[in-house]
């Protein structure tokens, strides 16, 4: 999948000190679990009941109701984050990079109560990817398949390597036994098959579009800063190896795609903007005319 095999769920027991009594009162002040960031970091929509995340995989979550309570979520990452009883790479703070990154600063943890750890696969990850830009990739229609009849999107990391090939290709796609027929659609109509992120180098992907499905490929190119494309790929650590429920015309792989572009720069709101609208029916093009309309594709 992305960097590493995935880590159990973990439950989090921290010690009940006074600084980390201090930080969950001062989250629950600030309301920081109202906040567009975090809701969009867990992947939370607003329902007629509250709120749910799109992501179903248990594991992504620290609190036992933390799918549907953005509160109790906060909490149990903030818990984890103090926890000591973790090795390093399965700790909410080097697991969930890109909530703890957020926390940091909304909470400025004092470094003398809370002191850095070394996060080795992490690390390694922005070690090797450095983005310097990113584009919007959309290959054409692929007739022959029903879960690209309407094209598909992908993400591109640049990293300055002087060629577009090397970039990284970022995917989101559902996994699947069948690759065609009825049985195919109607799963993918219903959600039955599981979507992951996935990275891998933009000349595969291109050899894949051009060479075997003949289908032609557009690129845009987006405006994101350094420190977005940063948080971006922060995100994209958290989703390793966790699952969504893969829907031909909702939740696909364009308006997944679409959640890494709203943690880069709450303020697009791009996923909000398709969820709420009824019927909720998300295509690749959609995606690509919402990413202009927002002014984030410059080119």
């Amino acid at each position: 999948m992305l960097f590493f095999c995935p880590a159990d769920r973990v439950h989090l027991r921290a010690a009940e000190d006074p600084y980390l009594r201090e930080a969950i009162d001062r989250a629950a002040s600030l309301r920081l679990h109202e906040e567009r960031e975090w809701l969009v970091l867990v992947h939370y929509q607003k329902t007629l009941f509250g709120y749910k995340s799109l992501i179903d995989d248990p594991k992504f979550f620290l609190a036992p109701d933390g799918r549907k309570n953005p509160e109790s979520e906060l909490e149990a990452t903030i818990r984890g984050i103090f926890s000591t009883d973790l090795p390093a790479d399965a700790h909410p703070r080097c697991r969930f990079a890109a909530r703890y990154a957020w926390l940091k600063a909304k909470l400025d943890f004092d470094p003398q109560k809370l002191p850095e750890m070394e996060c080795p696969k992490l690390r390694g990850v922005l070690e090797k990817i450095v983005p310097s830009g990113a584009t919007l990739v959309f290959p054409t229609s692929h007739i022959n398949s029903p879960a690209s009849m309407f094209g598909h999107t992908l993400l591109t990391l640049l990293t300055g390597t002087g060629s577009a090939l090397l970039s990284h290709a970022v995917n989101y796609t559902a996994v699947t036994n069948e690759t065609f027929g009825p049985v195919y659609a109607v799963k993918g109509l219903l959600g039955v098959y599981p979507g992951y992120f996935s990275i891998l180098p933009y000349y595969a992907k291109i050899q894949e579009y051009s060479d075997f499905d003949h289908r032609d490929i557009w690129e845009y190119h987006l405006n994101f800063s350094t420190e977005e494309l940063h948080r971006m790929l922060l995100h994209i650590f958290e989703l390793d190896y966790v699952y969504s429920d893969y829907f031909f015309f909702g939740e696909n792989c364009s308006y997944n795609l679409l959640y890494l572009f709203d943690v880069a720069r709450p303020s697009l709101t791009l996923t909000d903007r398709f969820y709420r609208t009824f019927p909720f029916w998300v295509i690749p093009i959609d995606t690509v005319r919402g990413a202009k309309e927002s002014g984030v594709i410059v080119k």
